[in-house]
């Protein structure tokens, strides 16, 4: 198998080479588009997202805790010691992760998880 390292804005990402052929690695695939605009809400208990469409999205605190996928949280879940619901849990900080993704910390401490944007879209669609 060889492995050629191909430049392409903004990164560069590898491409399988099989047989003559370009097999494209998932990292090429095409990631949700950034929002327009990021906040939380006043009181600390909504992410809130506009599209580039103009769609607005409010995510719960406590849903975007216990949706985190971090290795932590999945350990956890796996060990049964992952709570059920994350009540009156607040969001601290928001910080962006490259083009594609944030990371959000939470009232209790935890700041390990990282929210690309397709997944926000797939915990708004529910």
């Amino acid at each position: 198998m060889v492995w050629q390292q191909i430049a392409l804005a903004p990164a560069a990402l590898l491409v399988e080479c099989r047989h003559g052929e370009l097999a494209m690695s998932a990292l090429l695939a095409s990631p949700a588009s950034a929002p327009a605009h990021v906040a939380v809400s006043d009181n600390l208990d909504f992410l809130e997202l506009t599209t580039a469409q103009g769609e607005e999205i409010r995510l719960q605190a406590g849903s975007l805790r216990a949706a985190c996928k971090c290795a932590h949280c999945v350990r956890a879940r796996i060990d049964g010691r992952f709570p059920d619901r994350f009540d009156g849990i607040a969001i601290t900080q928001v910080s962006p992760i490259g083009d594609y993704a944030i990371n959000i910390a939470f009232s209790d401490g935890h700041a390990r998880g990282i929210y690309p944007w397709s997944y926000l879209s797939e915990l708004q669609a529910g």
